[in-house]
């Protein structure tokens, strides 16, 4: 890695550690300089504004793992053994990088309205798992941005009581209860 390269590395780490904890908002550039060791003015030979280096972020890493979901359920047959390789990638993920990944869970409302359509997205990889195999049978016809949410919801859920404190350890040590309750949800017939 360049100078450069490094340079930019350690700002978007320091923006990152301070964005968790205070906010974009609240986050100053001058912060962001001191935490990474630089001159303030160095941020901007990186990125136009803290803005653009905040939605630069949150950008890249909602690619990156919804690249990184779609290729974990890819080689799957069933929708269960899709459920579990995608409940197991998404824990892995982020605990091998709790500070990014919280940064993305805590900041989805503010940038999801500017990720392009085109864009490879979480979400639209569960969605797509699910329109199939509720089109093969192996699961009830609904709603499937419905059955999609709910899905989701049960990791995100106790991983957004792990940003605020009400759990604590990894949450791929829960992979196996993740699964169950999300093919539980999915599962389910109409009454």
């Amino acid at each position: 890695m360049g100078k450069a390269e490094d340079t930019k590395a350690r700002i978007e780490r320091a923006a990152l550690v301070l964005f968790v904890a205070r906010s974009v908002a609240e986050t100053t550039t001058r912060e962001i300089a001191l935490a990474a060791s630089i001159a303030e003015g160095t941020i901007y030979r990186h990125f136009p504004s803290k803005e653009q280096l905040a939605l630069d972020l949150f950008l890249r890493h909602h690619r990156a793992l919804a690249e990184a979901l779609d290729e974990a359920q890819r080689p799957h047959p069933s929708l269960r053994e899709k459920i579990e390789a995608i409940v197991r990638c998404y824990c892995d993920w982020a605990d091998r990088d709790w500070t990014l990944f919280a940064y993305h869970l805590l900041n989805q409302h503010a940038f999801l309205a500017r990720v392009p359509d085109d864009a490879p997205n979480p979400v639209a990889v569960v969605h797509n798992v699910i329109d199939r195999a509720m089109t093969a049978g192996e699961i009830p016809r609904r709603d499937v941005g419905l059955a999609a949410a709910a899905a989701i919801g049960v990791v995100l859920q106790p991983a957004t009581y792990k940003v605020y404190g009400r759990f604590e350890g990894p949450l791929a040590a829960h992979t196996g209860f993740f699964a169950d309750a999300a093919w539980a949800v999915l599962a389910v017939t109409e009454k």
